[in-house]
């Protein structure tokens, strides 16, 4: 009889195992399946994702952007998930001394996505909500719609994909909560689209940019009303060399628009370079250009997009509508402006750079 105990007892362990290893093949088997099908970047519906570390020690340690480990759940679905291993850190000068919840580096080397447009990539930013309060939401869509209306004016930007965030404290004080953000597309995939190669910003001058990709660049960061960037050495600038264009001419690619008056947070400031006194105050720091046709061209542009532009706003489920229509009377400025192309020319002649700025 014992030994008959014995080896029912065996027999219901080995069966256990066995079990278990099924589900485990089930919840991990399919993860390249279920995560071939994600575009990550050719969305609009909010992903949702749920990020488990420890976010105490995180926020008490922002300012020194170390590294914690973290467990990232990607939900493509309802009823799908998909767990990875990561590490990640605060990341950017400004909002880790500055926020609360500062923004944040996902590192994915030691657990990779595979299988989707992001195989090999390593980092990926991820844009949070800074602070708890409703009014740091609304900062984090006007900011996404920022890069969202970039994407409308040219296919040489940042896509971005909004986040529904589920965070897990695991740290002292143990607490869960939801917050909206947005992941940025990361720079080697933005090169890989573009069939081209990054050139590193901290060489960059004015003298290596074409007139009419400099202009452009310029008068899209003149209609968010933002200063807080600058093409000498990249100042909240990636630079890529494209296949088409001859050397040396690299094409800028802004990002980081939360100084702009479009998004108008509440610890946006002029850049010292500046001498406008409120964000909302619009100054061109572009550099300046003998022939007007290129301002010509990038006025068009943007008048060629409004429609698109402002049916984007208006639609933007995710945005109130205070913020909406505050938004739309600022971008309206630019546009009631871009109307006398002519005038507008004098204006942006009249606060123009020299190629050393």
């Amino acid at each position: 009889m014992k030994r008959l105990i014995i080896s029912l007892l065996l027999l219901l362990l080995l069966n256990y195992s066995y079990a278990q290893q099924n589900a485990d093949s089930a919840l991990f088997d399919p993860v390249s399946h279920t995560l071939s099908d994600i575009r990550f970047f050719d969305n609009e519906e909010a992903l949702t994702i749920t990020l488990k570390y420890d976010i105490s020690s995180f926020i008490r340690t922002k300012a020194k952007g170390e590294y914690f480990p973290a467990e990232l759940t990607i939900h493509p679905t309802d009823s799908t998930s998909v767990l990875k291993n990561i590490r990640l850190k605060a990341r950017g000068n400004f909002r880790r001394g500055h926020c609360f919840f500062p923004p944040i580096f996902l590192n994915f080397k030691t657990d990779p996505i595979e299988e989707t447009e992001l195989a090999g990539i390593k980092k990926i930013k991820m844009v949070t909500h800074c602070s708890t309060s409703n009014a740091y939401q609304a900062y984090v869509f006007r900011e996404f719609l920022a890069y969202k209306i970039y994407n409308i004016l040219t296919e040489n930007s940042f896509r971005v994909r909004l986040l529904n965030i589920n965070y897990i404290d695991t740290g002292r004080k143990e607490r869960n909560y939801e917050q909206i953000g947005f992941l940025l597309e990361p720079m080697d995939l933005l090169v890989k689209r573009l069939k081209g190669v990054e050139v590193r910003q901290e060489i960059m001058q004015g003298k290596n940019l074409l007139p009419r990709e400099s202009t452009f660049v310029a008068l899209f960061e003149y209609f968010l009303g933002n200063t807080d960037w600058r093409f000498t050495s990249g100042h909240n600038m990636k630079y890529i060399k494209l296949a088409e264009l001859q050397k040396p001419y690299p094409v800028p690619v802004p990002y980081d628009f939360d100084h702009a008056g479009f998004v108008n947070t509440s610890y946006s400031m002029p850049q010292t370079w500046s001498s406008v006194e409120k964000v909302t105050d619009r100054e061109y720091l572009g550099y300046c250009q003998q022939d007007e046709e290129n301002y010509l061209q990038a006025i068009n542009l943007f008048n060629s997009k409004k429609e698109e532009i402002i049916r984007t706003i208006e639609t933007f489920e995710y945005l109130d509508k205070k913020n909406k229509n505050q938004v739309l009377k600022f971008v309206d400025d630019f546009f009631r402006m871009a109307e006398e192309p002519e005038i507008l020319i004098r204006k942006l002649q009249g606060e123009c750079r020299d190629l050393d700025f």
